[in-house]
Formats: structure tokens, C-alpha cells, sequence
């Protein structure tokens, strides 16, 4: 059943090393879905524009991090124990793992950040409504936010019959007013991150697609 072959072992050691790689693209998908949920600015930015597509975004990646790392592990296993059939479980794993990252990829980057760019400043401005009607949770998002991102109202200082505060450089009413909406900031901010976030996944699709191309390739060595 061994592998004894100098072409079989380099195999077999180069799968080890994708697999380590795709361990370290899941430590970072964990921490960064992890900084993502648990981090002010999601949780704020999610509060004024009315969804919770970014939390779930962050618990998807949260997940799908995990279970990236555990298979990578079974994999490993299959591999320096030369088992066919740790080797074809992990196969199978990784291949729904595959089109389920995929789908994600595109459903929650490409479909839903333009969902949520396309009405930023509609959601932004039922929040200043909510802001002027005394709403606690939204005053300190919209508050946090302005200050934050150094921006003022939904497409600029304008939407506000009295500015509050979070409008002013140094959050009292003596500075200089900001003077770009919050509208512009948040879609910069939203495209970065999807970029961040989008780049990690395909790197991780593509490694994963490797593995699978790996696994095959040591099974069919395992006499």
C-alpha cells in the first residue's frame, strides 16, 4: 500500500505543503470574519444601513474558515498514512466545500455588496429619521460613524435641519464641519473590504482546487 517512489513522496510532501497554505488562509478568513462580527464598525455600519448581510457574511466566514482547517488536517492525515479512504473522504469534503464557497463567494460579494451600495443612501437616510426622532442605538451608530469615517449626513451636512455634534472635526461645535456624506465613505469602505475578503476566498478556492488535484494523484499511487 505504500508510496515508495522519489515522485510518489514529492507528491505527497507537496500536498502537505498546499495543505499548510490552506491553513494559513484559514486562520486568516477566522480572524477576519471574527474582527468583522465583533468589531465596531460592522456592527454600527450593519445597525444604519438596515441589514444584517455583513454579520452574516462574517459568520459565513467564520464557518467556512473552520471547516477548511479540520479538512485540511483529515487530508493530511490520508495522505502520511497513505489511506485511500481518508484520502476519498477528504476528496469529497473539499469538492462540496468547493462549490459552496464558490456560491458564497459570488452570492454575498458581487450580488449583495451591490445590493447594499445601491440603497446606502435611501438606508441612510431613514436612519437620519430615526437620528432626529430620538432612536438611542441609531444616535450612537450615526454618532460613531461621522466620526469614524470624518463624513457628515447621508450625501453631505445638507440632510441635517441642526447638525449634531459627530459632524464636527473635534465632536464639539467650535471646529470646521465635515463636509463629505457619509454615503461616499461607506461605499469605500464596503468595496475594500469585499475586495480584502473576495481575494482571501478565491485564494483559498485555489488551493483547494489543488488538493483535490493532489488527492487524486496520491491515491492512484497507493498500491
Amino acid at each position: 500500500m505504500a508510496i515508495h517512489d522519489g515522485c510518489g513522496n514529492f507528491v505527497k510532501y507537496s500536498f502537505a505543503f498546499v495543505n499548510l497554505l490552506i491553513w494559513a488562509f484559514a486562520c486568516a478568513l477566522l480572524g477576519i470574519g471574527i474582527y468583522a462580527l465583533v468589531g465596531n464598525d460592522m456592527g454600527k455600519i450593519s445597525e444604519l444601513i438596515g441589514t444584517d448581510l455583513l454579520k452574516g457574511t462574517a459568520i459565513i466566514m467564520i464557518v467556512a474558515g473552520t471547516m477548511i482547517f479540520l479538512i485540511s488536517f483529515l487530508g493530511c492525515c490520508g495522505a502520511f498514512k497513505e489511506s485511500k479512504c481518508l484520502l476519498g473522504t477528504f476528496f469529497c469534503f473539499v469538492f462540496i466545500l468547493f462549490i459552496l464557497t464558490a456560491a458564497g463567494t459570488v452570492v454575498g460579494f458581487v450580488v449583495g455588496s451591490g445590493t447594499i451600495l445601491d440603497d446606502l443612501s435611501t438606508e441612510l437616510k431613514k436612519s437620519i429619521t430615526k437620528y432626529n426622532q430620538g432612536d438611542k442605538e441609531t444616535v450612537e451608530a450615526f454618532d460613531y460613524m461621522q466620526q469614524q469615517f470624518t463624513c457628515c449626513g447621508a450625501d453631505g451636512p445638507g440632510d441635517w435641519t441642526r447638525k449634531p455634534d459627530s459632524c464636527f472635526t473635534d465632536n464639539t461645535r467650535t471646529k470646521p464641519v465635515f463636509t463629505k456624506g457619509c454615503v461616499t465613505e461607506l461605499k469605500t469602505f464596503i468595496e475594500d473590504n469585499s475586495k480584502l475578503f473576495g481575494g482571501i476566498t478565491i485564494g483559498v478556492l485555489i488551493f483547494l482546487l489543488m488538493s483535490m488535484i493532489f488527492s487524486c494523484v496520491i491515491m492512484k499511487s497507493i498500491h
